[in-house]
């Protein structure tokens, strides 16, 4: 099956597809903006100004406002104002339950099909992130890591399971980098190693129990933040 994401090797980030058309170039831009915070939640979009900034036309930024709308980082509202989305607590708690869940299974699916060229991927990809952690580079840190996840979703073979899994990750990323960057940290680098260490030794369930726990303490911690926020009135 062909692969679903490519790293580059340089910053160790994921890229979903080249761009091959105006709108996709102006999506891609406009989400790193956003996954980075560079547009923060709740600025204002118009199209106009958008469009002069990326150097396209209006037509090109509008599909890719629209876009960007389908993957949660953009709201459209009926009046058709525009904003970066903001950040909802519980809506991010309701996505990580169940990305926790989708990612899990395709530990499940993926790791009896973890073969040795896997196994290199998935130690390439944990030097990519160490390095990253090791420059502070949170933003590649952050990718590399979900770029690991994604070898278990190909390798299970779903190729639907591999399109949802995808869907949301740079809303997801956008959190943990706004949100919870703390939670970017060397420990990381050792989950990841472990994950690599057991597929190796053929405990296939201690693969997936360690990467259970890594999505668990990003559940917690969104949670720990959404009842702060509540409490806060926020």
């Amino acid at each position: 099956m062909a692969s679903f994401i490519e790293l580059q090797p340089m910053v160790g980030l994921t890229r979903l597809k080249t761009p091959t058309t105006l709108h996709q170039a102006a999506a891609a831009q406009l989400r790193e903006a956003i996954v980075t915070g560079e547009l923060k939640p709740g600025t204002l979009l118009k199209d106009a100004e958008v469009a002069k900034h990326l150097g396209l036309s209006a037509t090109p930024v509008r599909e890719a406002l629209v876009q960007l709308a389908a993957e949660g980082l953009v709201e459209i509202e009926p009046n058709r104002l525009k904003r970066v989305a903001p950040i909802d607590h519980q809506a991010m708690v309701e996505l990580l339950q169940v990305q926790n869940e989708l990612w899990a299974l395709g530990y499940v699916w993926g790791a009896p099909n973890i073969g040795p060229e896997q196994l290199d991927q998935l130690a390439r990809i944990s030097a990519i992130h160490h390095d990253a952690i090791a420059r502070a580079d949170l933003r590649a840190a952050v990718a590399a890591a979900h770029a690991f996840h994604l070898v278990l979703m190909e390798a299970s073979g779903n190729r639907e399971l591999v399109r949802v899994s995808v869907d949301r990750l740079p809303l997801i990323q956008r959190y943990v980098l706004l949100c919870v960057p703390g939670l970017v940290v060397p420990e990381m680098n050792v989950s990841h190693d472990a994950v690599v260490a057991a597929f190796r030794a053929g405990d296939l369930q201690l693969g997936i129990g360690i990467f259970r726990a890594m999505g668990q303490e990003l559940l917690e911690s969104a949670q720990r933040l959404r009842d702060a926020a509540e409490s806060l009135g926020c």
